[in-house]
């Protein structure tokens, strides 16, 4: 994984993924390793477009979408799913 400046697996980072022209930021939250943070979500996002994006990595346990702020905290059933989740949509 890299990107500014953090190049170990695992650590918290910021990236950006472009589904439908969004901007959006993955950050893995520590010290759970199985639960994502997903920033910069566009106002038109819905819950089933982004759990649909969740699950094309892994299964996932639960979603909080957080409209005000414009994220959301997802938990996958895996820590590998969350990483890979990270590592794919890190930018």
């Amino acid at each position: 994984m890299h990107g500014r400046g953090r190049g170990v697996a695992g650590q918290m980072g910021r990236g950006r993924l472009m589904p439908n022209k969004q901007n959006l930021r993955v950050v893995e939250c520590k010290p759970q390793p199985c639960i994502v943070s997903v920033e910069g979500l566009s106002s038109s996002t819905t819950d089933v477009q982004l759990k649909n994006l969740l699950m094309s990595v892994g299964p996932i346990q639960s979603l909080q979408m957080l409209p005000q702020q414009r994220k959301a905290i997802a938990k996958f059933k895996e820590p590998a799913h969350a990483l890979a989740f990270q590592q794919k949509f890190h930018r």
